[in-house]
C-alpha cells in the first residue's frame, strides 16, 4: 500500500478563523482544520506530511501548534515542526526480557485497527484494558481511517 503525503492532506481556513490575532501579536494566529485519511493509504514514516507552510496562511515559519484531537479514535497527534508533519501516536507494547514459556492461557491482543493479533498476554482477561507501557508512533503498516484535526497556529 502507498502512505500519505501532502497532496492527501485538505486544508480548510474559514475567513473568520484568518489572523485571529489582528496582528496585535506581531504574529499570525490562525485557526484551520486539516483532514486526512482513507482507510487504503499507510502511515508514512515520522508522520504525514503536510502542505506547504502557504497553504495555512503563513510565508515564514510556524512557531507554534496546538492540536484539538478528533474524540474516539484512541490516537495522540503531535505536529513536528522541523518537519512540516502531524505525527500519530498509539498505544505500544514492549516485551521483557524474560523467556516466557507458556502463554496459551491469556486473552488475544488488539492492535490499532481492532484486528485481534496472535499476541497472546498471559493472565489477562478478554475485554480488558491494561497499562502496558508508553506510547509509540503509528506503525508504517497501518492505514489510518479518515481523521479531521483542528490545529491552532501561531507564526509569521
Amino acid at each position: 500500500m502507498a502512505g500519505l503525503t501532502s497532496s492527501d492532506v485538505t486544508v480548510t481556513r474559514s475567513v473568520r478563523d484568518r489572523d485571529i490575532g489582528h496582528g496585535t501579536l506581531g504574529k499570525n494566529m490562525t485557526i484551520v482544520s486539516v483532514a486526512f485519511g482513507d482507510g487504503a493509504k499507510t502511515y508514512p514514516s515520522g508522520g504525514v506530511p503536510m502542505p506547504a507552510i502557504g497553504n495555512f496562511g503563513f510565508s515564514r515559519q510556524v512557531d507554534f501548534c496546538a492540536i484539538q484531537e478528533p474524540s474516539g479514535n484512541g490516537y495522540t497527534y503531535k505536529y513536528d515542526a522541523t518537519n512540516n508533519k502531524i505525527r500519530i501516536y498509539t498505544q505500544g507494547v514492549v516485551t521483557g526480557s524474560t523467556a516466557a514459556t507458556a502463554c496459551a492461557n491469556g486473552a488475544l491482543v488488539e492492535n490499532s485497527a481492532a484486528a485481534e493479533t496472535a499476541v497472546r498476554l498471559s493472565g489477562t482477561a478478554i475485554d480488558t484494558t491494561y497499562d502496558l507501557g508508553a506510547l509509540i508512533e503509528l506503525p508504517t503498516t497501518i492505514a489510518p481511517a479518515l481523521a479531521t484535526l483542528k490545529l491552532l497556529m501561531l507564526g509569521e
